[in-house]
């Protein structure tokens, strides 16, 4: 067991010299062909693992470019709204002074009408008096000449 464990030890440190690709020419032609297998091995799992790093890299950067695209679509959608907020809240404003001002006119022209229908009302009143004494008067002498006429 000792020994089958120094041999993986041995082969752990050469294949880590032997990345290192200093004497890498040199042990490939001296390793036995079982090392240099494993070596392929991992050789290949580690183009593998490059590849794959590589393609994740490629989808987290094309994920990040769609990200930003949306997160700046979202702040031109944000100021837009806030844009139109703003517009919003100042049509609001106008509107409420325009309601201020036509309540203000609507209360005047009340109570001018009021002032003119009392007015008219007094005229109305002062007219119809005349009238009836002009009526009564009128009547008194009708009754007075049908007196006089002997009716």
């Amino acid at each position: 067991m000792k020994a089958h464990t120094i041999k993986l030890w041995l082969l752990a440190t050469l294949l880590a010299v032997s990345s290192i690709g200093a004497i890498q020419p040199v042990l490939a032609q001296e390793l036995p062909p079982a090392v240099a297998a494993l070596q392929s091995a991992f050789a290949e799992r580690e183009a593998a693992y490059q590849a794959q790093l590589a393609q994740l890299q490629q989808a987290f950067t094309e994920h990040q470019a769609i990200y930003q695209q949306q997160l700046a679509e979202m702040k031109q959608r944000q100021t837009q709204s806030q844009a139109q907020a703003r517009q919003l809240a100042n049509q609001a404003q106008t509107l409420q002074a325009q309601i201020a001002q036509l309540q203000a006119v609507r209360a005047q022209r009340q109570a001018q009408y009021q002032s003119q229908l009392e007015a008219a009302r007094a005229q109305y009143a002062e007219r119809a008096a005349i009238i009836n004494r002009q009526l009564a008067e009128v009547q008194a002498r009708l009754a007075e000449a049908n007196a006089l006429l002997g009716r």
